[in-house]
């Protein structure tokens, strides 16, 4: 199952069951579990612990070193789960000091990048050209869209959207679009849906939206979720929201809704709050 032409360090514990194409470089200390097929003209560099199913097409580099100057040869490592996709010219790097964890049912699409240190959670997409900074965190079914970057240390809430090429420098909620940079623009009504979250709960999650977004747009965001009611506390859906506002380091993008209107001079006129009221005072 490993082409005679592939280069494997001794290092490397490969389950009998994974193929390892034609070219291909398997580098340092690299598990790689049953399973799991690495396409010809790949590299894996170590310390890297792969689990099961997991398919890496070619050109794509799982493990270089981070981008970062801090970096000196100390600990290291990349841990992946299982069946997740990285598709050609995907680039992966093991952590600063730590750990890069990638966990299972990813979808890593060509030439996306994960930075040092990120995190990323179960059946998360990249799209072409996503970029991910070191340090960032992207939650449960979130999708990162073509050409979007996150910022380092910013997260992206499960259920999230980021479309449009954006750049987010801040933190994206849960459940929530975004297609500006630092900017909140609706629900993810699709995503929600097809989600299997209830009924009730989706009704909520649009209320809570439509409360803290809309009708407090003036009072900064973590202290307006302390203005929930018990009746919509009291769904989980709602409760995961609050905790993400309330655990920013960089602040949460404010809300804008997509639409414009004009001004007599055909120019548009932004139905927005100024751009600091959903931030906290944190930096970024």
């Amino acid at each position: 199952m490993i082409h005679s032409t592939a280069i494997v360090d001794p290092q490397a514990q490969i389950d009998p069951t994974a193929s390892i194409g034609a070219y291909t470089v398997i580098q340092g200390p690299v598990t790689i579990g049953a399973g799991c097929r690495i396409h010809s003209q790949c590299k894996l560099v170590g310390p890297v612990k792969m689990g099961t199913h997991n398919t890496v097409h070619s050109f794509a580099v799982i493990g270089g070193d981070p981008q970062d100057l801090k970096f000196k040869d100390g600990p290291s490592e990349l841990v992946i789960g299982d069946r997740n996709i990285f598709r050609e010219h995907v680039t992966v790097h093991r952590g600063t000091g730590g750990v890069t964890t990638i966990a299972s049912d990813c979808f890593f699409m060509v030439a996306s990048h994960v930075g040092h240190n990120a995190v990323v959670h179960n059946g998360v997409t990249l799209v072409n050209d996503a970029r991910l900074g070191g340090h960032s965190i992207i939650f449960e079914r979130a999708i990162v869209g073509a050409g979007c970057s996150i910022h380092q240390n910013a997260r992206v809430g499960r259920l999230a959207m980021v479309s449009n090429n954006s750049a987010q420098t801040g933190d994206i909620p849960p459940y929530c679009i975004s297609m500006q940079t630092a900017v909140v623009n609706q629900i993810n009504h699709v995503g929600l849906r097809r989600s299997g979250m209830s009924r009730d709960a989706i009704n909520a999650v649009r209320e809570m939206f439509k409360l803290l977004m809309r009708d407090l747009a003036d009072v900064p965001l973590p202290r307006a979720v302390e203005r929930l009611g018990d009746k919509l506390l009291a769904y989980p859906e709602v409760q995961e929201f609050v905790q993400f506002v309330k655990t920013t380091r960089r602040g949460v993008a404010r809300f804008q809704p997509w639409s414009q209107t004009k001004d007599e001079q055909g120019a548009d006129i932004p139905t927005t709050v100024p751009q600091d009221a959903h931030s906290s005072d944190a930096p970024g």
